[in-house]
């Protein structure tokens, strides 16, 4: 019921995404529900995809969900109403650790682009010691990345530090500077938001030298097994999306500034130089599991001694690579 309630909360999203462009529209279309997370740049993929028309040259008629937070869509996901979607962090290993058949079929985002902000009265990492650190929800890209930063600086989650879910990005901002946080992890366009209320730049963690599933595709087996050619024209159209805002900054400008509903240039302008231009990898091969399995064993006893092929699913990503498709993409031939 809680999701229901979500995806008609996000009607505006879906009926501005709905749309067809005139010369699809006599098309047969296969029909898709698919779920992406709340508006930030990181998420684009899934709305990129949607504007530059590539679900409908790949024959699908998709109509995107937003949904606030990996959790959520996972739930959308088991549930059937939305069998693919767009998710990172643990969520999606946690679930299948749970026994889902959730399988992770792409990772766009690699690197983190997440900066923790504090209060301007906290000077250093340390200093959040019996503090209260703010997330989106647990599960999600925020805490993960929160986790990682605290154990960063010497300090234990749940331990040192309470962990309290905000909600979306701007939640989190606005809850800082109430201060009913102390301190969040926080990617663009909140960031900029940050800096305006002069809250405290604390750590930046798209410097780590490691890979992690940040934000990718997600099903389940279940449905890959039965809908692959679906799924296979989906991630078609999804890294092209992606690769199209790469190249092209005014198309990715108005598609966030549509999603995000601003036009305040210095956040679009932001937001596209840290998130997509230098943060989408394509080809978007599975990658950060043993990272993400590393931090899960400490609640999650089945990680230990899981092996990252288990959650993942490269097949139809190594097929778009070999046939030369992502090359003509990059390339632009």
């Amino acid at each position: 019921m809680i999701i229901r309630r979500l995806i008609t909360c996000s009607i505006f999203i879906a009926a501005v995404s709905s749309a067809s462009p005139l010369w699809a529209q006599d098309k047969k279309l296969d029909r898709l529900r698919v779920g992406g997370g709340s508006a930030s740049a990181a998420q684009m993929s899934i709305w990129l995809a949607k504007e530059g028309g590539f679900y409908e040259k790949h024959g699908l008629n998709v109509e995107v969900i937003s949904i606030p937070g990996s959790s959520l869509a996972i739930q959308a996901m088991l549930s059937g109403e939305l069998p693919i979607i767009q998710a990172g962090g643990a969520g999606p290993i946690q679930a299948a650790l749970s026994g889902t058949d959730t399988v992770i079929l792409a990772t766009i985002v690699k690197k983190f682009n997440w900066w923790i902000y504090a209060q301007p009265n906290i000077t250093r990492m340390e200093d959040l010691k019996g503090k209260v650190f703010g997330v989106t929800r647990f599960g999600t890209q925020s805490d993960l990345a929160s986790r990682i930063a605290l154990r960063k600086a010497g300090l234990e989650p749940d331990r040192d530090v309470t962990i309290v879910q905000t909600g979306g990005p701007s939640e989190t901002v606005t809850a800082m500077a109430a201060g009913r946080v102390n301190a969040a992890a926080i990617s663009p366009p909140a960031t900029l938001q940050a800096k305006r209320l002069k809250l405290r730049d604390l750590m930046d963690l798209t410097g780590l030298d490691v890979e992690y599933h940040v934000n990718g595709v997600v099903t389940t087996r279940r449905y890959l097994k039965a809908n692959e050619d679906i799924a296979r024209r989906f991630l078609r159209a999804y890294v092209e999306g992606a690769v199209r805002g790469m190249r092209d900054k005014p198309f990715a400008i108005k598609t966030m500034g549509k999603y995000f509903r601003t036009e305040d240039k210095e956040v679009l302008d932001e937001s596209y130089e840290l998130s997509i231009k230098n943060g989408f990898t394509v080809p978007p091969y599975p990658a950060g599991i043993p990272g993400l399995l590393q931090d899960l064993e400490r609640t999650m006893p089945k990680a230990k001694g899981a092996k990252p092929e288990e959650f993942i699913d490269n097949r139809l990503v190594r097929e778009m690579d070999q046939s030369g498709f992502v090359k003509a993409l990059l390339t632009g031939k």
